[in-house]
């Protein structure tokens, strides 16, 4: 599954680079920008390819963040796991511990065999 991981990951490497190569003039266009905060104008003029990097970089980037947060709470709940799994082991083991009593009910050894044998005739 890793080598195939590997492969997906080159074969769109390699269909981007020939993106890339034969798109070269298209993307080295300059793009004009206008931002307007209020009175202030900003004008940009970026190549094109810049703004496709950075709309990559920034998806990937937010994606990575997302797996962070789980990562994250991945490991606050192993650790509330594993917590409760030791409260409870310890609970086990003074269970195990424990002495056994004697129930109220009088068990007679010797009575049982012949209890059986009067029971089987």
């Amino acid at each position: 599954m890793r080598y195939l991981k590997i492969a997906v990951v080159l074969v769109f490497l390699l269909l981007a680079l020939v993106f890339i190569f034969q798109n070269s003039a298209a993307l080295s266009t300059a793009v004009e920008l206008k931002y307007g905060f209020g009175e202030f104008m900003l004008h940009k003029s970026p190549p094109l390819y810049i703004i496709l990097f950075t709309a990559l970089f920034l998806g990937a980037a937010m994606v990575a963040f997302g797996d962070i947060v789980i990562i994250f709470k991945s490991r606050r709940q192993i650790k509330k796991m594993k917590k409760k799994i030791n409260e409870l082991e310890s609970e086990l083991g003074k269970f195990r511990n424990q002495p056994l009593t004697e129930s109220n009910v009088n068990v007679d050894v010797a009575a049982a065999p012949a209890a059986e044998e009067k029971n089987g005739s």
